[in-house]
């Protein structure tokens, strides 16, 4: 098979994401009792959360291998290509290897009913699995897709450590309407007596986490409380810090990190304390050198510096906040901005909340969103209500719509492109950037 024929096969498999609780996890793991329980012979860090898992997950990943550790990362979404998903000390799944795992499940799936196949993301998360597995991976790492609860990253038995970032709303259609009933999703995928390090702000989402970690007998590490970041200092292309764990005792002064983003600062921090309570043997300077070395596309990127551009993937309320802030800290200007969303998410509120940075809007259709997509009228009436007229753009098609916005753009007014992980994708690759790692 090629690639695009094996990636066509899988993502016809489709979701079930709009009925969990009717298919919940018993058709992956069906399919993994077949190929011998793959999920249970690597050891993993697990990380859930609304915002900062990726980030997270990409330092604990950099931390392992800079300790020498052949290191698994499993991650979703991807920005360019699907191969993202699935990579080994940076280095990304080959399209050969790729299409050889799917063609091992074939023969499965082929005798399984239509509703006992495997879904398309779960089909990927086999996948990852099969291939760290096979690689002989010293430590895997793995970023929950949606929830914890029922995703399918939560068939593993055991954790080395439970990571959970803040926690906020995003997805409620399947998540719940509550930051109570969003951390029960989240808090499931603590596992006995794992060490469980998190960030939440939220009281009552707090209590569902301490209370999950209870229940399991799992020891718990809060951010702010048990460790925390202090003497923060931002560069142009990079943050420093110190950082101070209280249980157990630990200061690692003059933390550099290639961001200038507060949340990344936030997932440094989550990183190491997981490192610490992980009982990992690790050194005070590896750490460090880990942490500077970590690169997360994507995530307060430049990809261009005349004029500036910043691609940011944040899309949600609690994410766009964050993102103002950082900009607003690390910049005394307003900016152009190229803006895209996907039709399941609070556009008003995102808007709302980035209006204090926004200069001049630009607004385009989200490259491949397929069913998902935003109606571009209905976008413009949206930003109408925080925007005056002549301050709003409309372009149709988004590889024009970056361009015109970046030709308007200037040294005064920087370019910052959001609102959904496929747009800043898809500006990466109008960049010619195609790099998934800085090996």
């Amino acid at each position: 098979m090629r690639l695009s024929e094996c990636l066509d096969e899988i993502f016809a498999l489709g979701g079930k994401i709009n009925q969990p609780d009717k298919y919940g996890l018993a058709n992956i793991k069906r399919v993994l009792l077949m190929l011998g329980n793959p999920e249970n012979k690597v050891p993993y860090f697990h990380i859930t959360g609304t915002k900062g898992k990726g980030s997270t997950s990409n330092y604990i990943a950099s931390i392992l291998r800079e300790h020498g550790y052949k290191t698994g990362l499993y991650i979703s979404p991807s920005l360019i290509s699907t191969l993202e998903r699935i990579s080994i000390n940076g280095k990304l799944i080959t399209p050969p290897e790729f299409v050889k795992y799917y063609e091992s499940l074939k023969p499965i799936y082929k005798n399984l009913k239509n509703d006992e196949l495997p879904s398309t993301f779960e089909t990927f998360t086999i996948m990852a699995f099969l291939y760290f597995l096979s690689k002989n991976v010293d430590y895997g790492v793995l970023e929950v897709g949606l929830g914890g609860r029922l995703d399918a990253t939560n068939v593993i038995e055991r954790s080395v450590v439970s990571i959970i970032t803040d926690i906020s709303f995003d997805h409620q259609k399947y998540l719940g309407n509550t930051l109570k009933e969003i951390a029960f999703e989240k808090s499931k995928i603590i596992k006995k007596g794992s060490p469980v390090v998190f960030n939440v702000k939220s009281d009552e989402a707090k209590a569902v986490i301490l209370e999950e970690a209870q229940r399991n007998n799992s020891p718990y590490y809060e951010f702010g409380k048990d460790f925390d970041v202090s003497n923060i200092r931002k560069f142009e292309h990079y943050s420093e810090f110190d950082f101070i764990s209280k249980n157990p005792k630990a200061v690692f002064e003059g933390i550099k990190i290639k961001g200038i983003g507060d949340y990344q600062i936030i997932d440094a921090s989550l990183a190491i304390q997981s490192i610490l309570v992980s009982g990992i043997n690790f050194t005070t300077n590896t750490v460090k050198e880990g942490l500077f070395k970590a690169f997360w596309p994507g995530r307060l990127e430049v990809v261009s510096k005349n004029p500036l551009v910043i691609i940011d993937g944040a899309h949600n309320d609690a994410s766009s906040q964050v993102l103002k802030y950082s900009l607003k800290r690390s910049f005394d200007t307003k900016f152009v901005v190229l803006f895209s969303m996907l039709s399941d998410k609070d556009i008003r509120t995102f808007l709302s909340n980035i209006q204090e940075i926004t200069s001049y809007l630009f607004i385009t259709t989200t490259p491949n969103s397929y069913s998902r997509a935003m109606n571009i009228e209905m976008l413009y009436t949206l930003a109408r209500e925080l925007l005056p007229k002549n301050q709003i753009f409309i372009e149709e098609d988004p590889r024009r719509a970056y361009f015109r916005a970046k030709e308007f753009a200037s040294n005064k007014l920087p370019l910052l492109v959001t609102g959904s992980l496929y747009l800043v994708g898809f500006v990466r690759v109008l960049e010619n950037i195609f790099t998934f790692s800085r090996n």
